[in-house]
């Protein structure tokens, strides 16, 4: 009888241990299946970003050199596409700006990234910024729909993939920074 009772026991957590296997195995093939790219075969990953709401933006370059394109959106859905031509001239239609100084916090040292453009009269900018002062990494999106219209789409910044500072010389250059 003990025996029986044991085998018994012995199946019962063999089966919990199988079921968590099972459940912990598919939750991470639901991340993976969750990592999405809106980057093309035929272009180099420039930038990736996750969102804090669940969405993503891409900045990426066609592997010739031919045209930059920027894309936002969900895990289905591409909800932006900028620009919608992809020549030569998208290179035109983008603006990166930044500034760095070291020396740590004794200096304020900083990093600051900017990709900017303008899509239907409202200016989006891609910032990746770090403060020493404060020990602040921030990346996202600010949406500048007027002066006073400004809306910060928070990122992940430890899911930030690429630098934003390899488009200074592929880009115009601007100098305006939005910090």
């Amino acid at each position: 009888m003990d025996t029986f009772i044991f085998l018994t026991l012995e199946k019962r957590a063999m089966t919990k241990v199988v079921l968590y296997s099972i459940l912990f195995l598919s939750i991470f093939q639901f991340d993976k299946s969750t990592e999405i790219s809106y980057q093309l075969k035929n272009e180099k990953l420039v930038y990736h970003l996750k969102m804090k709401n669940g969405k993503q933006l891409t900045v990426c370059i066609d592997k010739d050199d031919k045209y930059i394109v920027y894309r936002y959106g969900s895990k289905n859905k591409i909800e932006l596409e900028y620009p919608k031509e992809k020549d030569l001239s998208s290179f035109q239609k983008f603006e990166y700006s930044g500034w760095s100084r070291g020396g740590g916090i004794k200096n304020s040292a900083m990093k600051l990234k900017y990709l900017a453009f303008t899509n239907n009269g409202i200016k989006y900018v891609i910032y990746d910024t770090y403060f020493s002062e404060v020990n602040k990494l921030e990346a996202g999106i600010k949406v500048m729909e007027s002066e006073n219209k400004v809306t910060d789409l928070k990122g992940l910044k430890k899911s930030a993939k690429g630098n934003l500072s390899d488009l200074k010389d592929k880009v115009k250059e601007g100098d305006e920074l939005y910090d």
